[in-house]
């Protein structure tokens, strides 16, 4: 377990109950199934696995920290003197310094922005009860970049330490997940998937587009006009020019059978595929997505997830495929009853959820048999898959330093300042009190450099 709180624990991960698509999941059956061995000598080797993306809305029955209520008059009066084409206001919260947005956003009156850790969003300490109701007083986006840095141990730390500069207590504050996604990066030798094993994919997605890959039934523009007369206005009984045929209601009764089981909403790619989606990531509240990462990494030049990689015997040549699942709330609140939508049962339970998603959801076999797609054989790639998250992986923890801009923070000092001696000032014959705060400046930075603050932040 990561951490507990004197709360109601989620229970037993003994039955994953879901209204998505009519499934439920025995998950003793499936942890009962021998699980995958990392062995770096086959050709799918698992390089690491976790959480990618969290957001997150946090509150409650809380109360604004007193920090927060002594400093918000000072945010307004930043956002009301930003203007159209000046930087944003950088101001630090802890150890980290954040980008003040000039704009609201919905009842989020404040949004701070570190490119290292991730995006908050802040209720107005006047309008802080409106979101008691909901738990939202704060949203937070954390970047998988600060994800990958940490422990999950020192995650908990670090969203409990952002949280205490606005929450007087953040332990009592309830964490939930508005979007988590969990991923595995496996080693696939010399080469992606082609469009034919995106085809023997079994799965439950709901498709919200009309789409048809290169194997899936098709329909030509008439059919598709009668079959929507058909459905919108008194049957016809094959009168006029629209006919049901036979073909075309085999056509049809196959695209109902295959609607749940075949293929991926959008394949992306040029002449080899590149990625793959299963389920619409702007609509769905749960989707599939299948990648090439070393790609990704080789664009972004992403060092720490190769870190990562390397630590769990990655050889640095085997292109590497990420198997990334996408969860919202709504889909979240699904599985048991909503037991993991607290953020630390859904840690203490992502190998609970990560069956439920390999097994049922979604599953790649060596081939679809027709009578009965259920019983098809899974592919020894996805045998891998499914058993991620029972197989120990080295978590790289990488310290993050936070360089902020040197120049941008140095005028903001200076701009600070110098507003300081313009109330201290008696007139601008008052030269005495720009001296004593240059002395006060110099013995401030001095005491720190000496006490060790500077090194600290």
């Amino acid at each position: 377990m990561l951490f507990q709180k004197k709360r109601p624990s989620a229970g037993t991960p003994g039955l994953l109950k879901t209204k998505h698509q009519d499934g439920s999941l025995m998950v003793s059956q499936i942890l009962a199934q021998s699980g995958q061995s990392n062995n770096s000598k086959n050709k799918n080797t698992i390089v690491a696995s976790g959480i990618d993306t969290l957001e997150l809305t946090i509150g409650g029955m809380v109360f604004p920290s007193q920090s927060y209520i002594d400093n918000y008059t000072l945010y307004d009066d930043i956002k009301s003197k930003y203007c159209v084409g000046d930087k944003y206001f950088t101001l630090q919260l802890g150890d980290r310094w954040f980008q003040l947005y000039p704009k609201s956003s919905g009842h989020y009156e404040y949004q701070f922005r570190n490119d290292e850790f991730g995006f908050i969003k802040v209720f107005h300490p006047n309008d802080w009860s409106k979101g008691c109701t909901y738990k939202q007083q704060i949203h937070l986006k954390l970047y998988s970049k600060f994800i990958h840095s940490c422990s999950e141990t020192q995650l908990l730390q670090e969203i409990y330490k952002i949280c205490s500069h606005f929450i007087s207590d953040p332990e009592e504050a309830v964490i939930q997940i508005s979007r988590a996604d969990l991923h595995v990066d496996i080693t696939n030798g010399d080469s992606f998937f082609s469009s034919a094993d995106m085809d023997n994919v079994v799965t439950r997605t709901r498709f919200r587009d009309k789409w048809f890959d290169v194997s899936g039934v098709q329909f030509s523009s008439d059919e598709l006009k009668f079959m929507d007369e058909y459905l919108n206005s008194t049957p016809s009984y094959n009168r006029g020019c629209g006919k049901l045929t036979d073909d075309l209601i085999r056509r049809m009764m196959l695209s109902s059978q295959n609607q749940l089981s075949l293929g991926a909403d959008r394949l992306i790619g040029g002449r080899k595929l590149q990625t793959a989606y299963f389920g619409n990531p702007k609509v769905s509240d749960v989707y599939c997505r299948m990648y090439d990462k070393t790609e990704e990494v080789k664009k972004k030049g992403d060092e720490l997830i190769q870190d990562i990689w390397k630590d769990n015997g990655y050889n640095m040549v085997d292109k590497v495929v990420r198997v990334e699942m996408s969860m919202k709330r709504n889909f979240i609140k699904e599985l048991d009853n909503g037991s993991y939508v607290n953020l630390i049962d859904f840690m203490n339970n992502k190998h609970v959820i990560w069956e439920y998603m390999t097994h049922k959801f979604i599953r790649m076999v060596d081939s679809k048999k027709e009578n009965n797609i259920q019983l098809s054989e899974v592919s020894s790639f996805w045998k891998i898959v499914q058993g991620a998250f029972r197989t120990p992986i080295k978590s790289t923890v990488r310290k993050k330093h936070y360089l902020a801009k040197v120049n941008q923070l140095y005028q903001q000092a200076l701009g600070c300042i110098k507003q300081a001696c313009s109330i201290g000032m008696e007139n601008n014959e008052d030269y005495s009190f720009i001296i004593s705060m240059n002395d006060a400046v110099k013995k401030g930075l001095t005491s720190s450099y000496h006490s060790g603050e500077i090194l600290d932040r």
